[in-house]
């Protein structure tokens, strides 16, 4: 790959203030544990949020623009924008990390194809190949997942080699990202679309309904360069038809260990218990506060402005509620 293809790192004063921005005191050795505390650093740090995408602004995944706007600005992105800021940390770190694409499935029916629109991370860590994403806004794991060891049977995720028959192009060893069905552990996992899904659809995708695992995403190891998402982000952030224009989107994992996701005006808490908390909120004021207050997000007064605008006609198309986030 050419060097201009890849994700530089951060420089040292970048590292030190991304390491701030996700709680991070002092910069850790590049290990498993290591990788493990910053994916959890950065989902309850940094939320998952489309609002540029919703208000019509330009969304940029340069490292200069992603790094402004995640750190400098305290606001938070989408893949493209998470997983680019998160890789560029990585190797400051001494990692090493690898971009790849994937075609979400979740809540997507088997028939309905869908474009390399995610992006995800394969990390090396002590000569195994890790899988990190921090940029999901449906269901994510808070640690990095093996690509070659097994895992334990009562993993919430786990890496499934991907059927034969629903391997799409011409990539090499193909998974599926699965997370234990909802529905099957007694929960009605809201019924709602999961992030980076265009036109998503509330049917179920059990990658082998005996075990209960629903597919959020598939991909194969074909390193990917950094210009290839900008076509997939451009697509992404302002097609008219794309879930990111057209619905608010917001998640995040707040320090007790619960999941935070804003659909709409539709607000989900769901503890470390799998108990949850629905709460509707009935006006664009209390979106935008719910997002300044509990989700972290700096919103200056032009982009509360654009919100105010945006947000009635958005709350008012989507029934039933959108969601980025199931589990």
């Amino acid at each position: 790959m050419l060097a201009a293809d890849e994700i530089p790192a951060l420089t040292l004063d970048q590292r030190n203030a991304w390491l701030q921005r996700i709680g991070i005191d002092a910069a850790p050795p590049p290990t498993l544990a290591s990788l493990n505390t910053l994916i959890a650093a950065h989902l309850t740090h940094i939320p998952f949020e489309n609002l540029d995408a919703l208000v019509g602004r330009r969304v940029a995944i340069d490292l200069p623009s992603v790094f402004e706007k995640l750190v400098h600005q305290g606001r938070g992105g989408y893949c493209f924008e998470l997983n680019t800021l998160f890789c560029a940390g990585l190797k400051a770190l001494g990692f090493t990390a690898v971009p790849l694409a994937a075609r979400v499935r979740w809540n997507v029916p088997d028939a309905t194809p869908t474009g390399l629109s995610h992006m995800l991370l394969r990390v090396e860590v002590a000569h195994e190949s890790q899988i990190a994403d921090v940029g999901f806004g449906g269901p994510t794991p808070d640690r990095a997942l093996p690509l070659s060891l097994p895992v334990e049977e009562t993993a919430l995720y786990r890496l499934l080699p991907t059927p034969p028959g629903l391997v799409t192009g011409t990539g090499f060893h193909a998974y599926d990202l699965a997370v234990r069905d909802p529905e099957f552990a007694g929960d009605d996992g809201n019924g709602t679309p999961g992030a980076d899904v265009p036109n998503a659809t509330n049917a179920t995708n059990a990658t082998n309904p005996t075990d209960a695992w629903r597919v959020m995403y598939r991909f194969d190891l074909t390193p990917q360069p950094q210009i290839d998402f900008v076509a997939r982000n451009w697509y992404v952030s302002t097609h008219p038809d794309s879930l990111f224009t057209q619905a608010l989107m917001v998640a995040r994992a707040d320090a007790s260990g619960a999941r935070l996701s804003l659909g709409n005006g539709n607000l989900t808490e769901r503890a470390p218990d799998g108990s949850v908390r629905k709460t509707v909120l009935a006006s664009a004021d209390a979106v935008i506060d719910v997002l300044a207050e509990r989700f972290g997000i700096r919103l200056d007064d032009a982009l509360r402005q654009a919100l105010a605008l945006r947000l009635p006609a958005v709350m008012a198309a989507h029934q039933p509620p959108v969601s980025p986030d199931s589990p």
